[in-house]
């Protein structure tokens, strides 16, 4: 399944927080959204998930734009894991996760097979353990996991999640970004919003690098994360190497000469 973004800009209150961006996203392949704060990252993805109107532009979804397409049909397609992950209610976390489903299910009721969606969300998150606490009981890391399961469960075609590890140790984050690579390898579209420069180089197969609303770079990590583009975008130097076949950056100091 193909999501393609072509020219894409989008103002907010006379600012233009994204500039002609297109950018086109297969199926198999987990994609990492990176750049610094106030890039355009998370307005992207929400353009993308189309909850977020564009000034000018257009978004396809196999070719179908995205504003044609039922909402049902849309949410059973693309799911939205949102930065935050607050809770207001006092539900248990099973039954978090059993919002997942709500695209899928006919008179409120759950059957055997959506019941296994959500046990496998729930086992694939790691938060088996949670299951019969209250969500808005949870530290701010254990409700990201919860929220990720709730994603997991719909088992939409492409799944678009902003910052899914931000306030995770590095256990969850490792086992995370495994999770989602294998997702995507098994052949969804998998989009992320990383700060994690390092995960983002281990884990994604392309990167689409971001700077005041523009692309700037698109590409495989090791393309995108070079020492010219973390100085120009990040304003940092950085160390690099290779460990067991794979790439990696190391963010080491601020380098001089960043405009700011």
């Amino acid at each position: 399944m193909s999501l393609v973004a072509s020219n894409i800009n989008v103002s907010l209150s006379g600012k233009r927080i994204l500039k002609d961006i297109s950018v086109e996203f297969q199926s198999g392949k987990l994609i990492g959204l990176v750049g610094p704060n106030g890039a355009g990252k998370s307005t992207l993805i929400r353009v993308l998930a189309g909850l977020q109107m564009v000034t000018s532009g257009e978004i396809h979804l196999d070719k179908q734009p995205l504003q044609s397409l039922e909402r049902l049909d849309l949410a059973k397609k693309i799911t939205y894991l949102p930065q935050t992950g607050e809770c207001h209610w006092p539900m248990t976390v099973e039954r978090v996760v059993m919002l997942g489903r709500h695209p899928h299910i006919d008179n409120h009721r759950l059957d055997s097979v959506n019941m296994q969606a959500v046990e496998q969300a729930i086992k694939d998150a790691d938060i088996e353990h949670l299951v019969s606490r209250a969500v808005n009981e949870l530290s701010g890391g254990e409700r990201a996991r919860v929220m990720l399961a709730r994603a997991l469960a719909t088992q939409s075609d492409i799944l678009l999640a902003d910052e899914p590890i931000a306030s995770l140790d590095p256990r969850h984050q490792i086992e995370v970004m495994a999770l989602l690579q294998a997702l995507a390898h098994k052949g969804k579209s998998v989009i992320v919003v990383l700060h994690e420069l390092h995960l983002a180089m281990r884990y994604c197969d392309n990167l689409v690098l971001i700077d005041t609303g523009e692309k700037i770079s698109e590409g495989a990590p090791h393309d995108v994360l070079t020492p010219e583009n973390l100085h120009d975008v990040y304003g940092i130097d950085a160390i690099f190497g290779d460990h067991q076949g794979d790439h990696w950056v190391l963010p080491w100091e601020i380098k001089k000469g960043k405009k700011n």
